[in-house]
């Protein structure tokens, strides 16, 4: 029969009588042989101990049916009666296969202030479109610098080499975000570099090629500055020497030079 909070035992279930029942030892040899499959020794012991029990039997002889003590048997039925099917099972496992298992639930992310830095504490999944590269590298990049990531990790992803990596994860930590954005719009806008900026660039290019037989953007923006007064960053210098074709004479001009000089002579 069934009731609002489940099964209850008929009149005729409570008063069971096993006595006119027969037993086959035979059958039941087989039949605990082939559970034993499933389930150890010790977890068929404890549910005969408690069915014998439920049946009627007096706890001594159940214990000299099963070949336990006595106190053995009240321990099982004492445990079986508070804890339910689990105090069946070895409870040196983890996990019981009578219950059904806790739901895992995602942690919310945790977000918290310290005295230098805004924390983000989270075990779930943190997913980003694949189109916003600038965010996925301001991500990752921060979280190599907070030892969550290695840079072999965020290499391959963000498509830099792994030294170049590490060098702009220093980089964020030290100038902050800024430094990636200034770096994409500086390759991008011509707008602050006036024809006579250009002009310069160019006549210190070439001055430091026949000089010195070569040259970089750092040098030739310390030059800038220190001979002309004019603040252009290296990387913005070497944009432009790319835009002007520069770099692919810098090996080829001090050739030209060498040879010119030998045949003036």
């Amino acid at each position: 029969m069934s009731s609002k909070g489940g099964l209850t035992m008929t009149t005729q279930q409570r008063n069971m009588d096993c006595r006119n029942i027969e037993f086959s030892q035979t059958l039941s040899a087989e039949r605990i042989q082939r559970v034993q499959a499933m389930l150890n020794q010790n977890v068929i012991q404890r549910m005969l101990c408690f069915s014998l029990y439920l049946l009627g039997v007096n706890r001594g002889l159940i214990g000299q049916m099963l070949g336990i003590p006595t106190e053995t048997v009240k321990s099982i039925i004492k445990t079986i009666s508070k804890n339910g099917l689990c105090a069946l099972e070895d409870r040196r496992y983890r996990t019981s296969a009578f219950t059904n298992p806790p739901i895992q639930q995602v942690e919310k992310a945790q977000v918290f202030t310290d005295q230098d830095h805004v924390v983000v504490d989270t075990r779930g999944r943190l997913k980003m479109p694949r189109q916003n590269k600038l965010q996925i590298k301001a991500v990752l990049l921060s979280m190599l610098n907070s030892g969550l990531l290695s840079r072999k990790d965020v290499a391959p992803v963000i498509g830099l080499s792994p030294a170049h990596t590490t060098k702009i994860a220093h980089r964020i930590n030290r100038d902050g975000l800024q430094s990636l954005i200034d770096r994409r719009q500086g390759q991008k806008s011509d707008y602050r570099i006036t024809p006579e900026i250009k002009a310069e660039i160019f006549q210190q290019f070439v001055f430091d090629i026949i000089t010195r037989g070569n040259t970089s953007g750092e040098v030739i923006s310390a030059e800038l500055q220190d001979r002309c007064d004019i603040n252009v960053p290296a990387r913005t210098v070497r944009h432009h020497l790319s835009q002007m074709g520069l770099k692919k004479i810098k090996k080829s001009l001090p050739q030209l030079i060498t040879e010119l000089k030998k045949t003036s002579k």
